[in-house]
């Protein structure tokens, strides 16, 4: 059984990367590389930082708890519902990173008392 009430934060960190990493890789291979359609979440190059890095570093500036990373994993998923009809919002290696970063600063703006302004978000 998979329980992360009682799981380490770097533990829960290390399992959605792996989840968010395996979902942009099957995209690429699945889609292969946009050129035509890129939107505002896609880099030039894909990111030289791993996500599970990528995810901790965040840690060290935005409280990621349970409610977080899973309200996190929903609005990823509701972004790429949309990529049936435009393929540009699947998940990617190009666009991934971004991707997750807007989805945590939504969710810990919905679902805390008390946020950073944007600036925060971007250390």
């Amino acid at each position: 059984m998979f329980d992360i009430s009682h799981m380490p934060v770097l533990v829960k960190i290390a399992h959605m990367a792996e989840l968010i990493d395996s979902v942009a890789k099957a995209n690429h291979q699945v889609l292969g590389p946009i050129i035509n359609d890129v939107m505002q979440f896609h880099s030039c190059a894909i990111p030289t930082i791993s996500m599970h890095d990528y995810l901790e570093h965040v840690a060290k500036f935005v409280c990621l708890e349970n409610d977080l990373l899973l309200a996190m994993l929903v609005y990823i998923d509701c972004i790429t519902c949309v990529q049936n009809h435009r393929p540009a919002f699947a998940p990617s290696p190009f666009n991934i990173h971004f991707m997750a970063l807007a989805a945590i600063v939504v969710a810990h703006k919905f679902n805390s008392d008390i946020f950073f302004n944007n600036t925060q978000y971007s250390k």
